[in-house]
């Protein structure tokens, strides 16, 4: 979301090839974030909710880090008018057929 993942931001800080301040590095990395602070319609903030999901399952699922997590992706939402309600739901089917996190 930030387009820099903070263990990296970390690391760069810790490596000793970085002469600046914590401050100094975020405010580089502040121009390029990915999502920009902002008030979002219902269905967008689920839009965007749902894809962060689905495209942080996909990059585990391709990458050569240890898989935290997966599976069939299930999204509620408690808005101030209404009590919580499921927008999306996985089906028993799905369950069964896409497995749990160990088969992400």
């Amino acid at each position: 979301m930030f387009g820099l993942d903070l263990s990296l931001a970390g690391a760069i800080l810790q490596s000793g090839h970085w002469s600046g301040t914590a401050q100094d590095l975020l405010a580089l990395i502040q121009p390029y974030r990915l999502i920009q602070p902002r008030v979002l319609p219902i269905r967008e903030a689920i839009d965007l909710v749902h894809a962060s999901i689905y495209t942080t399952i996909k990059a585990m699922k391709f990458s050569h880090l240890q898989r935290v997590c997966g599976g069939p992706v299930e999204i509620g939402v408690i808005t101030t008018d209404r009590p919580f309600r499921w927008v999306h739901h996985k089906g028993m089917g799905a369950a069964i057929s896409q497995g749990g996190l160990s088969d992400a």
